[in-house]
C-alpha cells in the first residue's frame, strides 16, 4: 500500500509554488469571474453586450505563440513572472468602470497579456515525473479548487450585504472583489519570481529580446505554430478538434448560466454563491481519487466516462425549475470536471517531450473538454478565435431564447463525446 508521504512525493518544488500560486489567484478572480455577466448588466449593457465582451478574450491569441517560443528557447520562469505583475495591474479597468465599455477594455487587455500561460503550463510538466502525472495534475488543480469553490459564496455574500443587485450594490461589491484580484495578483507575481525554479536552458545562439527583435520574434513564433502542427501525433490532432469545437459551444453558452439562473430559474446571485459552494465541493472530495484512476485505468477511459455525462448535466440545468435540480446539474457537472481536467493534460503531457512543451501548451492549452459556468477564457492559441465567436453568437443566440444556448450545447457535448471514443488515444510510451 502506498503511503501518504510516497503519493504526495512530487508536491515540492516548483509544483508546490505553482499550485499555491494558483490557490491564491482562484480565491481573488472567483469572488468576481462568476458574476462578470451581471456586472455588465449593471454597467447598462445587455445580453448581446455580454456576449461581444466575452468575444474579446481572442486578444489572448495575438501573443499566445510568442510565450509559448520563448519558454522553450529562453526560459520560463522571468516570463511568468514579469508577465504576472502586469496581468494584476490591468484588473484596475474593472475596478473603477463607469460603463460595460471600459470593461471590454478590461476584458481585451487581461487576455492579451496571458500570453505567459504557455510557459506556466510547460513549468508544471517539466516538474512532475510521468508516472505521477494523473494525481499530479488532479493535486495541482485540487488545491486551488480548494479556495474557488468558497470564493463565489463569499462573492455572493458581499453582493447581498451592499443590496443585492437593485440599487448598485453589486456594482460596489464588485469593484472590492477586483480591488482583492489586484493586490492577490501582485502577490502572486512576486511569489513567482522568487521561489520558482528554471527547468529549461535558453538557447544562447538566439539573439536577445528587446524592441528592435521583437518583429523576427513574432515571426519566428507563428512559424513554430506551423511547425508544431506538423509535428504533432494524429491523436494531438483530434484533440485539437475536440478543443476547438468545446471552446465554441462552451464559450456560446457559458457567459449565461448565472444569467439564466437568474432571470429564468428566479435565484439570486447568493443562491447562485451557494450552489457554486455545493458543486464545489463534491468536484474537491472526487478530485484526488479520480487523478489517481487516471494513474491506474488509464487516462482515455476516465476522459470518456466523463465526457459521457457532460451532456446530461447541462440537460439537467436547462430542464431545472428549483434550487435543488440546479444543485444536481452543477454537482454532476463538477464530477465532470475535476476528471476530464486531469485526463486530457496527462494525455497532452505524456505525448509532448519537454524542448516542445511551451510551444505546444500555446497552441493546445492545458484544460481538455472543461464545460465552464463562466467566461471562457482561452487556453491555447487555436481556441481563442473559437471561443471568441461563440461568445458572440451567444448573446445574439440568448436573445432568440434564453434555453437555445444550453440545447445546442448538450448537442455539441455528445459529439465530442464520439470523436474522442473514435480517435483520441493515448501514447505507447509517456514522454519525461
Amino acid at each position: 500500500m502506498v503511503s501518504a508521504k510516497g503519493f504526495f512525493s512530487f508536491f515540492h518544488g516548483n509544483v508546490l509554488v505553482l499550485t499555491v500560486c494558483r490557490a491564491l489567484w482562484s480565491f481573488s478572480t472567483s469572488i468576481s469571474g462568476p458574476y462578470l455577466s451581471l456586472y455588465i448588466l449593471a454597467l447598462g449593457g445587455t445580453p448581446v453586450e455580454v456576449g461581444w465582451v466575452n468575444s474579446l478574450i481572442i486578444a489572448g491569441m495575438f501573443l499566445y505563440p510568442v510565450g509559448g517560443y520563448i519558454g522553450d528557447l529562453k526560459g520560463r520562469v522571468k516570463l511568468v513572472a514579469i508577465c504576472t505583475y502586469f496581468y494584476a495591474v490591468s484588473h484596475a479597468l474593472y475596478i473603477f468602470a463607469q460603463n460595460w465599455q471600459t470593461i471590454a477594455i478590461g476584458m481585451f487587455l487581461t487576455q492579451f497579456l496571458l500570453f505567459y500561460t504557455p510557459a506556466m503550463n510547460a513549468l508544471m510538466a517539466d516538474s512532475l515525473p510521468p508516472s505521477v502525472r494523473g494525481r499530479g495534475f488532479a493535486t495541482t488543480m485540487a488545491l486551488p479548487n480548494a479556495v474557488r469553490i468558497v470564493a463565489p459564496y463569499i462573492g455572493g455574500l458581499l453582493i447581498a450585504y451592499f443590496g443585492g443587485r437593485e440599487g448598485g450594490g453589486l456594482v460596489t461589491a464588485m469593484r472590492i472583489a477586483y480591488a482583492i484580484a489586484l493586490l492577490e495578483g501582485l502577490s502572486v507575481a512576486t511569489i513567482r519570481l522568487k521561489f520558482l525554479k528554471e527547468t529549461v536552458r535558453g538557447d544562447t545562439s538566439e539573439p536577445g529580446i528587446s524592441i528592435r527583435s521583437f518583429p523576427s520574434l513574432l515571426k519566428k513564433s507563428y512559424v513554430s505554430v506551423l511547425e508544431s502542427l506538423r509535428w504533432m501525433p494524429s491523436s494531438l490532432h483530434f484533440i485539437i478538434v475536440l478543443e476547438i469545437l468545446e471552446s465554441f459551444f462552451v464559450s456560446l453558452a457559458g457567459p449565461f448560466w448565472i444569467v439564466y439562473a437568474t432571470e429564468v430559474i428566479g435565484l439570486s446571485p447568493l443562491d447562485w454563491g451557494t450552489l457554486m459552494l455545493i458543486s464545489g465541493i463534491c468536484g474537491l472530495t472526487l478530485s484526488i481519487p479520480l487523478g489517481y484512476l487516471v494513474d491506474k485505468f488509464g487516462a482515455r477511459r476516465v476522459m470518456l466516462l466523463s465526457l459521457s455525462l457532460a451532456p446530461i448535466s447541462v440537460f439537467l440545468f436547462y430542464l431545472s425549475s428549483s434550487f435543488l435540480v440546479v444543485a444536481a446539474a452543477l454537482i454532476l457537472l463538477s464530477v465532470v470536471n475535476t476528471s476530464v481536467a486531469p485526463s486530457f493534460s496527462t494525455i497532452v503531457a505524456n505525448t509532448i517531450p519537454k524542448e516542445r512543451r511551451g510551444r505546444s501548451y500555446a497552441l493546445l492549452g492545458d484544460r481538455g473538454v472543461n464545460i465552464t459556468t463562466g467566461g471562457y477564457f482561452g487556453g491555447g492559441f487555436l481556441l481563442f478565435l473559437p471561443a471568441a465567436v461563440g461568445a458572440f453568437i451567444g448573446g445574439l443566440v440568448y436573445e432568440m431564447g434564453a434555453g437555445l444556448p444550453f440545447i445546442i450545447l448538450m448537442i455539441a457535448l455528445v459529439m465530442c463525446f464520439f470523436i474522442a471514443f473514435r480517435f483520441v488515444r493515448e501514447p505507447e510510451k509517456a514522454a519525461i
